[in-house]
């Protein structure tokens, strides 16, 4: 196997962005990128007959594509720059240290191996929160009316443990939304509190989040859109006191749900990324979950691989999932057995780190 120290990047943007990131993309040779279709809402003046719940659905179109780790600036700032994206209502990006795993002539045991990943000194987490179809509008409005930036919602299929359970698993929808934010990391206790309250993650069968380390992020802070009689929004004015203070330590505040109580969180946690063709996906996943994955959501996505024609399409399909970091090798181990780096697969495996993790267990073991 050929392991490679990343930056993963995220980008969001609204349609009418979207040609300036492919244009960026391709002035910082950047040659293959996964695009999904992911959605957005925003706070709007309530009005009697057109919009009574003050609420606007946005429909977003978000970039994954990675660079060396040594690249993660000089590609960051041309994309920032090259799509304007320091001005909000446009969109955001954000990185992720990461490892990409990919086949390679070296058929490498896993047993023993120990990513380098650094310690991430940003001022930056992000949080997924993934939950039944129909309920990610309450946990991104919760989001916003505290002032978050512009969360992203994509959608997807529950896969694994409930392919397990018989007959109850008629009572688990298997559609799944995936809300993603990101926060000052001083909120982010807070917020996940929040986003558990709010979600009735601390129920059976709601849903899990967890948090994970932001190295660099251009977030758009344009969550209200309305009337604005001054000259500059609240947005910009956060942004330039965030600029000439260096940090986002300056607006750091208290964020409580109502029923506050002390939770016991998961660590010591992974991200995988699987990757694949989408016909291959449910046997990928079935090994994972054979050597001890509890679960994964599986999301459609296009490969988009430059030609000397263009870009070339292929369907794909990601399979997310939160693990133990002793659970690594032998997740992986049963993945390459299994073909995942097989022509016939065309998979790659993107690991990243996981702060904390959430979700309801009877044992409320740690």
């Amino acid at each position: 196997m050929k392991f490679t120290n990343i930056a993963k990047f995220t980008c969001s943007v609204y349609k009418n962005i979207s040609p300036k990131i492919v244009e960026a993309l391709k002035e910082c040779g950047i040659d293959e990128y996964i695009f999904q279709r992911s959605s957005s809402i925003v706070s709007t003046d309530k009005h009697w007959l057109f919009n009574r719940k003050g609420i606007s659905e946005n429909i977003l179109e978000t970039y994954h594509f990675y660079v060396p780790a040594a690249k993660e600036k000089e590609v960051f700032d041309k994309i920032v720059y090259g799509a304007d994206l320091s001005q909000e209502g446009r969109g955001s990006i954000f990185t992720e240290p990461a490892v990409l795993i990919e086949k390679s002539e070296n058929n490498e045991n896993f047993d023993g191996f120990d990513f380098a990943f650094e310690n991430s000194q940003a001022n930056y987490m992000g949080i997924c929160a993934i939950t039944q179809r129909g309920r990610g509008l309450t946990l991104a409005k919760t989001a916003i009316d505290k002032g978050s930036s512009v969360p992203m919602i994509s959608y997807g299929i529950g896969g694994g443990i409930r392919d397990r359970m018989g007959l109850i698993r008629i009572t688990i929808p298997a559609e799944k939304e995936t809300i993603n934010i990101v926060v000052a990391n001083h909120d982010t206790e807070g917020m996940m509190d929040l986003l558990i309250e709010g979600g009735h993650l601390d129920r059976p069968g709601m849903g899990f989040i967890f948090s994970y380390p932001v190295s660099m992020a251009v977030l758009d802070t344009k969550t209200f859109f309305g009337a604005n009689r001054a000259a500059a929004s609240m947005g910009q004015i956060i942004s330039v006191i965030d600029s000439i203070q260096g940090s986002t330590e300056w607006r750091k505040r208290t964020l409580n749900a109502k029923n506050a109580v002390e939770r016991t969180y998961f660590t010591n946690l992974e991200n995988i990324m699987l990757i694949c063709n989408d016909t291959q996906s449910k046997e990928m996943l079935d090994a994972a979950m054979s050597a001890g994955a509890s679960g994964a959501t599986i999301s459609n996505c296009r490969e988009m691989t430059k030609t000397k024609d263009g870009f070339a399409k292929k369907s794909m399909e990601i399979s997310d999932m939160v693990i133990g970091t002793a659970q690594r090798a032998k997740i992986l181990t049963a993945l390459v057995k299994a073909g995942f780096f097989s022509d016939k697969t065309s998979g790659k495996i993107i690991v990243k780190k996981s702060e904390t993790a959430f979700s309801y267990t009877d044992k409320k073991k740690k």
